[in-house]
């Protein structure tokens, strides 16, 4: 179920209304999970079962813990493999079955690859990851494992970030589950608010540049300054569309009495590789940080080559998080290579360098261009094949009708970050100066107004999924 459509609508008015009404924090959370049952299966209704399958599997292993901590790692162990076991079995096992077939093949030895053509569930990188967390802090001991049974249901499936995120940790969303929720129209109409902004971004900019950058892509050889100009029309076009689930994602919830972690810090203002994975995904890059490359550090002996080895296994983890394919190995790689550059590089230039206002802008343009543009290329392309032609373009002259294509294409994407923009300094300069006052109430019902009028005029019967349901 999409969060831009009238089915989402009519269960979060219900929920909403039902949710409010219950007195009880049980109650609330019986409805919480009823409600992620339909969200979640609303298509394809056995993809539930997986979802309770981990969430079952993590609370079992968690409570052995507790009750046997002198075997709390053969636990992990169960937790691991299971999790493990069934995202590998629905996401990665195809690709490598292949993927050995066609490398036995290629030495002369015969092989049909045998795969299981299974349909991919939605989200389940992000509720993976959600779920083994809290078994990994309770292994850790840094979490007490949890007696009741629905609260745990709550927190893997908590329908507002089940799909996309952001991946909440346990101690962080566990705690909001298991207290008593009180009702507050500040936070319902500030939800509001960020939903329906989430909401824009999604319907009147990402799905409006999404068939511009399809059809340069369909393009069997595009020019250079063609698919460049797509890569930076894809580069606004998934930011618009992730941020906006997180943002009807935090909105929703906070309407429900919750608040959930904020997975974005205007990225596109990183000057360097590390500065941007502190901004974009955040949730997913602090995972990923706390649970592979801080012990990968920790194991070993201390130095540059263990650096670039928890660098290399991390980032090649975050590509293969994506998905399934080669491009997203080569995605990961990228940017292990650019994290590598920028964490021994930068400590050789003199702070008063780095602070510089003419050395930032450098560095941000830098970074765009050269880091972040392929990088849109790698994610857009699943095709290495076609990865490599587009490369090969390079240098190449244009015609005037490419060159054209790829000015309406680029003009597309400027036109896309203007709202992103304005809405930054509304952040920034508007709200700081009416929040608290009188002036609170009817600059948010105007925004309600503006946003549902953009919403009806820029929405599309097929309206494109969000980027990362897949994932």
């Amino acid at each position: 179920m999409s969060f831009v459509s009238l089915p989402f609508l009519a269960l979060m008015a219900v929920v909403w209304t039902a949710y409010w009404a219950l007195r009880d924090r049980r109650a609330q959370n019986v409805l919480l999970v009823a409600a992620s049952a339909v969200f979640y299966g609303w298509i394809h209704p056995w993809f539930v079962l997986l979802m309770l399958f981990s969430a079952v599997l993590d609370y079992s292993a968690a409570r052995s813990m507790a009750a046997d901590p002198a075997r709390k790692g053969r636990w992990m162990a169960v937790s691991l493999a299971g999790n493990l076991g069934l995202l590998g079995a629905f996401k990665y096992f195809d690709w490598f079955s292949t993927n050995v077939a066609h490398a036995l093949s290629s030495v002369g030895l015969h092989a049909d690859p045998f795969t299981l053509g299974l349909l991919l569930p939605a989200g389940i990188s992000f509720y993976t990851f959600q779920t083994l967390s809290y078994t990994i802090d309770v292994y850790r001991g840094r979490l007490q494992a949890r007696t009741d049974m629905l609260d745990v249901l709550v927190y893997v499936g908590f329908f507002p970030q089940l799909v996309a995120g952001p991946i909440e940790r346990a101690d962080r969303l566990l705690p909001q589950v298991e207290q008593p929720r009180v009702f507050s129209w500040d936070a319902t109409r500030s939800g509001l608010s960020l939903a329906l902004w989430g909401a824009v971004k999604k319907v009147c900019v990402a799905d409006l540049l999404a068939p511009q950058v399809a059809q340069i892509f369909l393009v069997e050889e595009p020019s250079f300054w063609m698919w460049f100009a797509a890569c930076w029309a894809f580069g606004v076009q998934i930011y618009a569309d992730f941020s906006g689930y997180t943002d009807i994602a935090r909105g929703t919830a906070r309407m429900l009495g919750f608040e959930l972690v904020d997975n974005f810090d205007r990225p596109y203002r990183a000057a360097s590789t590390p500065e941007f994975w502190r901004r974009w995904h955040i949730s997913l890059s602090t995972w990923v940080g706390d649970y592979v490359y801080t012990p990968l550090l920790r194991t070993g002996r201390p130095g540059p080559l263990r650096t670039l080895g928890a660098i290399a296994v991390t980032f090649l983890l975050i590509g293969l998080w994506h998905g399934a394919s080669w491009n997203f190995v080569l995605l990961g790689t990228w940017h292990a290579g650019w994290m590598a550059f920028y964490t021994f590089a930068t400590p050789l230039v003199p702070a008063r360098v780095r602070a510089h206002p003419v050395a930032w802008f450098t560095g941000l343009l830098f970074h765009t261009v050269v880091v972040l543009q392929p990088t849109a290329l790698l994610f857009r392309e699943r095709s290495v094949e076609r990865i490599l032609q587009h490369l090969g373009q390079i240098g190449q002259p244009s015609t005037e009708e490419e060159l054209i294509a790829a000015t309406l294409v680029a003009s597309m994407a400027v036109l896309g970050s203007i709202p992103l923009t304005l809405g930054h300094l509304v952040e920034d300069h508007v709200l700081p100066r009416v929040e608290g006052t009188i002036w609170m109430l009817p600059v948010q019902t105007t925004w309600w107004s503006l946003a549902a009028v953009a919403i009806f005029i820029g929405y599309r019967d097929v309206s494109e999924d969000f980027i990362y349901f897949e994932f």
